[in-house]
């Protein structure tokens, strides 16, 4: 779930290429190396780095030291509902942490640009409460649209 959530902070607003950029970089330069592997980067490296290899915004930046430093310091931090307390995380980022890291199979992203640019596609009227209890997969489905 931690890595599900550092994922969401660096995929707020930019592009998906550029998101997946960012967690490859934040991998080679924090994550443990296993034979020629790299491990995702623990709450730990991130709370205590600079995160310099990033090109972020500063605030950013702070939001994944937050969650990494809410893992060090809670004993359930997999629950992404207290993240809403923490500055820089919003509804988006929790639903994107419930829909990949608890596979959530009842999240919309209905604020996500992608998922709102393939609704104004649409030729029919759009009710995603319809897809209840699924409506992860109709969320998967809209960005695969665009």
């Amino acid at each position: 779930m931690f890595e599900a959530g550092i994922r969401a902070i660096l995929g707020q607003q930019i592009s998906i290429v550029a998101a997946r950029n960012l967690v490859n970089q934040l991998v080679e330069n924090l994550g443990q190396p296993v034979g020629d592997k790299q491990l995702f980067p623990s709450p730990q490296s991130i709370a205590q780095s600079d995160l310099a290899c990033l090109k972020i915004p500063l605030s950013r930046k702070q939001t994944l030291q937050n969650l990494a430093q809410h893992y060090i310091d809670h004993d359930n931090p997999n629950n992404p509902q207290p993240w809403l307390a923490l500055k820089g995380i919003g509804p988006w980022t929790v639903g994107y942490a419930q829909l990949r890291g608890l596979s959530d199979p009842d999240v919309f992203l209905g604020g996500d640009l992608g998922v709102k640019k393939a609704i104004e596609k649409s030729a029919h009227p759009f009710n995603p409460d319809l897809a209840s209890p699924w409506r992860s997969y109709l969320t998967l489905q809209l960005w695969n649209q665009h």
